[in-house]
């Protein structure tokens, strides 16, 4: 990495996760270790930000002037984005970082963007010995890193991997509108498993709960893990969401089939935005009572083994945490990292270092025989 004048730059500051990020920098340990700054489109809200927590210099950037966002990119060593949707406004940041060798991290859940950045920058970012890495927050952290401290924990590979989330939270009109924007793309990337067994609905007994598979974009992320870090031809990954009642899940299904359908036509995207506008998101209170748990059930031909990922609120809480830690670790720990070039998953890059930080930050990570 060439030097720069800042070690990171958080893009899109002013926002609900933006403001949560500072916040996490701020009061962590290894921040006095660094020079940051922030950026985004808004100088009055940003100087209100830099004064709270000290930050050394503002810039002013707009997602649209590539000006604006090559003086960022060229300043800084890592660019942490928190603008979204991503696929409407992510798209030249992505650029500049790959052109001025500069590492970038977002939170993005969207397939078609991450679809555009690894066709269109793989070859820039690995030549230009850069990170590009999308998914950073609770999409896709939990489910990666988690599943790849599996496999570290088997001895065998070609692991059947079933993973059950149990989440309690709200979300941001960031994260809205980027869940608006998922349903105007044309072709995802989530593919089935090679399990035609695999169901879509059950009751678990174990558990003592409804299960339903659930497209997020977590399934491609720990799928491209597990090919460059060698989990086995034959690993199987499946993800299930699990609620107490059926009719939670008719609820749920019935409602993004409604808004999914509303969404791909741009007068009804725009009403359904203002439900929950930009920079709006739990407060702290609300957030303190939310939380996630991940199950991870790992069985092989001779093993079974069952790991826990839990913390608390996942949306936001949590996911400045994640994203944090990851982009701390990429510049304060160079040396740990499994990889440091291309575009990359979160596993990938800094499966170890990344569980030693993630547990150190009140992350439980943990597993136990079946």
């Amino acid at each position: 990495m060439v030097n720069k004048e800042y070690d990171l730059i958080v893009y899109g500051a002013t926002g609900f996760t933006g403001q949560l990020i500072c916040e996490y920098l701020n009061a962590h340990k290894d921040t006095k270790e660094i020079k940051w700054a922030i950026a985004g489109r808004n100088k009055e809200k940003l100087e209100k930000i830099a004064k709270k927590y000290s930050i050394s210099e503002i810039f002013i950037a707009d997602s649209f002037d590539m000006k604006s966002l090559d003086i960022i990119t060229s300043k800084a060593k890592l660019i942490i984005s928190v603008v979204g949707p991503y696929s409407i406004y992510g798209k030249d940041l992505v650029e500049s970082c790959a052109n001025n060798k500069c590492h970038y991290l977002d939170l993005t859940g969207e397939p078609d963007f991450v679809q555009f950045v690894e066709k269109k920058y793989t070859k820039k970012a690995k030549d230009n010995k850069v990170i590009l890495m999308n998914c950073c927050g609770f999409e896709s952290i939990p489910p990666d890193i988690g599943t790849y401290y599996t496999i570290k924990k088997l001895k065998d590979k070609n692991a059947q991997i079933t993973t059950f989330l149990k989440t309690k939270g709200k979300i941001s009109g960031g994260t809205w509108a980027s869940f608006l924007n998922s349903f105007t793309g044309k072709k995802p990337i989530i593919k089935g498993s090679k399990n035609n067994k695999t169901k879509k609905l059950f009751y678990s007994k174990e558990l003592k709960k409804w299960a339903l598979t659930f497209p997020v974009i977590d399934k491609h992320i720990v799928k491209k893990s597990a090919k460059h870090l060698d989990y086995g031809d034959d690993f199987i990954f499946v993800q299930y969401v699990v609620f107490k009642s059926i009719f939670k899940i008719l609820g749920l299904v019935l409602s993004i089939m409604a808004v999914g359908f509303l969404a791909k036509f741009k007068f009804f995207r725009n009403c359904l935005r203002s439900f929950i506008p930009s920079g709006h998101g739990p407060n702290a209170e609300k957030r303190k009572k939310h939380f996630f748990e991940l199950k991870i059930f790992a069985k092989t031909k001779n093993e079974n083994i069952i790991t826990t990922v839990s913390g608390g609120d996942p949306g936001y809480g949590e996911t400045a945490k994640f994203i944090s830690e990851m982009a701390l670790t990429i510049i304060l720990n160079p040396d740990k990292l499994n990889c440091d070039r291309g575009v990359i998953t979160p596993a990938q890059c800094a499966g170890d270092i990344m569980i030693e930080r993630l547990i150190e930050s009140g992350i439980k990570i943990n597993h136990k025989t079946s």
